[in-house]
């Protein structure tokens, strides 16, 4: 029998959004089937609350004052996110730590991540509700520079069964499909293996390699080769819309990481649209 290693911990990323509420849900999931522990992390960005800012003459001290007060609004509702957090997942069974941290986000979760197997994290995050109603920067940062996984999940979670791997053969792509198999995140449930090359004795070569590799850890497969000259971020989101898996797996596309990628219509065309949480390698 092949030696499988379960996923031992995960860090949750929580800001009170619709996201962080399915990226919990997620994680306890998960938790729930691995024996995982849950570190659930609550930021509070005082560099974008009280940052300096030019104000009229003599209105220091309101600013001052408004600072304070949204400071004091935001550690109270930061604690509540936590507090939420614990209480499901004691619900559910499941054994979880929670963290108030203060300053950049994105700097604190790439800090606390590296006591866990991966990190959790909503589509859009929402960090700085004291001062924007709009997404903030945070998940780039952490696709950039994450030393661990990252679970990138959406707004709200779909009925799914099973796994897409998107599968570019290169060394990010490989990197990422061993992570994902020793970490047991399959379940046993079956992998969909899809290359995509414009040549398709290529796009065969490549997805047999995965193959190969799942073959050796007994983990069920099919091996979709595909050739087309489509954009790949099209392609695999059309495989996901057909397959209908709880998860999509990508490591890179083509020749590039995707840590080159991010910035690219490619990268962001898959991140933004997918229906499904996407498992990204370091």
């Amino acid at each position: 029998m092949p030696v499988m290693i379960a996923l031992r911990s995960a860090l949750v990323a929580l800001d009170g959004s619709a996201y962080s509420e399915s990226a919990t849900a997620l994680s306890i999931q998960w938790a729930k089937r691995s024996g995982a522990r849950l570190l659930g992390l609550g930021v509070l960005d005082a560099p974008s609350i009280d940052r300096p800012e030019p104000v009229p003459m003599g209105a220091g001290a309101y600013k001052r004052t408004r600072d304070e007060a949204r400071l004091v609004d935001a550690h109270r509702r930061v604690l509540g996110f936590l507090a939420d957090f614990k209480s499901r997942s004691a619900a559910a069974g499941v054994t979880a730590d929670v963290v108030e941290d203060i300053g950049d986000p994105a700097v604190r979760i790439l800090r606390e991540v590296q006591r866990c197997d991966l990190v959790v994290i909503g589509r859009q995050t929402h960090f700085r509700f004291e001062t924007q109603d709009q997404p903030d920067t945070t998940l780039a940062g952490i696709l950039r520079d994450s030393p661990r996984p990252i679970v990138i999940v959406p707004r709200e979670l779909p009925e799914g069964r099973g796994i897409v791997v998107a599968y570019g053969g290169s060394r990010e792509a490989a990197r990422t499909l061993q992570t994902f198999q020793l970490l047991g995140l399959a379940g046993g449930e079956e992998i969909d293996v899809v290359s995509i090359h414009r040549d398709r004795a290529e796009a065969e070569g490549i997805v047999r390699l995965a193959g190969d590799f799942l073959s050796a850890h007994e983990a069920p497969h099919r091996l979709h080769p595909v050739a087309s000259d489509v954009a790949p971020a099209e392609v695999v989101l059309d495989e996901v819309r057909r397959r209908r898996p709880r998860l999509l797996v990508m490591g890179a596309q083509g020749h590039h990481g995707l840590r080159d990628l991010f910035a690219t219509s490619v990268t962001r065309a898959v991140l933004g649209a997918c229906p499904v949480p996407v498992f990204v390698g370091a």
